[in-house]
């Protein structure tokens, strides 16, 4: 199974300790920014919905300048990018059944035990 990493360049945007300090700022953003849009969903627009987008203005420019990004290479021409499974079956192929309404396509999986 492949990583998701080995198919990612790295880019670091600054040396070292300037580099953790914004990856650190990240970190800070991103779990404001997760904050913020739970608080959105319930509707809670008050002073600490404010302080989190703050928050957030305030450090994510830091990491957006100065931190690490990956970046995904999405080149499907290299192996292990096939559509077979480890038998050799294909993922794709004819469907089990398609709803006439909706044109959705559906495969029943088994996965074991109850036929």
């Amino acid at each position: 199974m492949r990583n998701f990493l080995d198919e990612s360049i790295v880019v670091h945007n600054a040396k070292p300790p300037l580099r953790w300090i914004a990856n650190w700022a990240g970190s800070i953003a991103s779990k404001n920014m997760l904050k913020l849009s739970y608080m959105e969903d319930e509707g809670i627009k008050g002073f600490k919905y404010k302080y989190y987008g703050w928050l957030w203005d305030t450090f994510w420019p830091l990491y957006q300048k100065y931190g690490t990004f990956y970046k995904l290479d999405l080149d499907m021409e290299g192996s292990g990018w096939d559509d077979y499974d480890a038998d050799g079956i294909p993922y794709w192929g004819e469907w089990d059944f398609e709803d006439e309404e909706t044109g959705d396509a559906f495969r029943v999986i088994n996965f074991g035990g109850k036929e």
